[in-house]
């Protein structure tokens, strides 16, 4: 009995301290048992309302789609695996043609012609006749490295590129009796292709100089984008599209060798009558066209009745521009360089540098752009820096007004 004693005394000591410390200490046990359960209710809560919202955020649904649950089907949970891939590589496509577009790199066609639809491009409303796509060899593939304009710039060869290093390769024709510009030599700045990509219209219409915009026939929104131009000081062409030796973007203002004289002419008078205070023409790609003698006549007659002059773009080395230009009387000129055959910064200057070479050797120079990133870049850098090397920008009209009084 005594041994028994002994064993339940520390029993009955820890049950009756144990007791009292329960009773002491019940209230606030229960209180931390309480707030354990809740945070771990909570927390599991919260786990499921970020999983949702994840999932809300990383799929594009519809108001009558339902939310995607962790407890669907697996052939379910399959099919949203494969939406989610798809919609990122869409994202990555979508972040890869901003980056391009903001640095100007070279962008793959189909992403550029979605950008351009996007910032307001225009493009040819209507097809061109089967009879001409068929007639005309395929255009040359463009690949991604291709510059951005390249998908409607007419591909030309080396012998109508300038890729002369210096000037004494190239064919430039010094007039026997040279004319007088004045004391400085002049420069005209034809940009091409006007109105037909919005943003870059609107950023060479910024330079506030005495450029010569031409702008494509159909384009919308032309009449503003004009009116614009004319306000910043610029003088104004229309960019006749004319036939390429391919395919390349033919709009349905395309004047073709396929058309009958009378066609040719009842169509570029339709061209020429929309538009007023034009100064004259240049063509717009036209390799095939210009070279056809009994067409040009019919644009020539056109020009000399509206009292306009013709810029041959040079697209291809036997345009018969000059010719027929001096058959009807009309103001011919011919481009000297082109600016921007590579959308780069530098080497848009050193063609600039090359235009101001020619004008010192020949009294004037005639250069054509477009409106790129980089042309828009580099003619803001260049234009400042004409007076300091004492040569002028004039309209082409004057340059034609002076050649055109020399020649008499």
């Amino acid at each position: 009995m005594t041994k028994s004693r002994k064993q339940s005394t520390p029993f009955r000591f820890f049950r009756k301290n144990f007791t009292a410390f329960i009773r002491k200490y019940f209230t606030i046990f229960r209180v931390l048992v309480a707030c354990g359960i809740f945070v771990l209710l909570l927390g599991l809560l919260l786990n499921q309302h970020v999983y949702r919202i994840n999932l809300q955020d990383d799929f594009p649904q519809d108001k009558s789609e339902n939310i995607i649950e962790v407890s669907y089907p697996q052939e379910q949970v399959l099919e949203t695996i494969e939406v989610e891939t798809e919609w990122l590589r869409m994202q990555r496509d979508e972040d890869y043609i901003h980056q391009a577009l903001q640095t100007e790199e070279p962008v793959e066609t189909k992403y550029v012609i979605a950008d351009e639809i996007e910032q307001g491009t225009a493009f040819p409303t209507q097809t061109p006749g089967e009879n001409l796509m068929s007639a005309l060899p395929q255009a040359q593939h463009f690949s991604a490295k291709d510059e951005d304009y390249s998908h409607y710039e007419e591909n030309l060869p080396h012998d109508v590129i300038d890729h002369h290093s210096k000037i004494r390769g190239m064919d430039i024709k010094i007039l026997s009796k040279q004319p007088y510009f004045g004391d400085k030599p002049v420069i005209a700045i034809v940009i091409d292709d006007m109105g037909d990509n919005y943003r870059r219209t609107r950023d060479i219409i910024s330079l506030q100089a005495p450029i010569t915009s031409s702008f494509l026939t159909y384009p919308k929104k032309l009449e503003k984008q004009i009116a614009d131009s004319l306000q910043s000081g610029h003088e104004i062409m229309l960019h006749i599209p004319m036939q390429p030796k391919s395919n390349i973007n033919l709009s349905s203002d395309i004047l073709t060798v396929e058309m009958s004289s009378a066609e040719v002419r009842k169509n570029f008078q339709k061209m020429v009558n929309r538009f007023a205070d034009i100064k004259g023409i240049n063509n717009h790609m036209g390799s095939r066209f210009t070279e056809d003698e009994a067409r040009m006549s019919e644009i020539m007659q056109v020009l000399k009745e509206k009292n306009l002059f013709f810029l041959d773009s040079k697209t291809t080395p036997r345009s018969v521009g000059d010719k027929v230009a001096k058959k009807y009387g009309v103001n011919y000129v011919s481009r000297n360089i082109f600016l921007d055959n590579k959308n780069d910064f530098q080497y848009i200057l050193s063609q600039l540098a090359k235009t101001e070479k020619i004008a010192r050797k020949n009294g004037y120079a005639i250069a054509i752009g477009h409106p790129k990133s980089q042309t828009f870049e580099a003619l803001k850098h260049w234009l400042p820096t004409l007076q300091g090397k004492k040569i002028k920008l004039v309209p082409l009209s004057e340059i034609v007004s002076v050649l055109s009084s020399s020649a008499k």
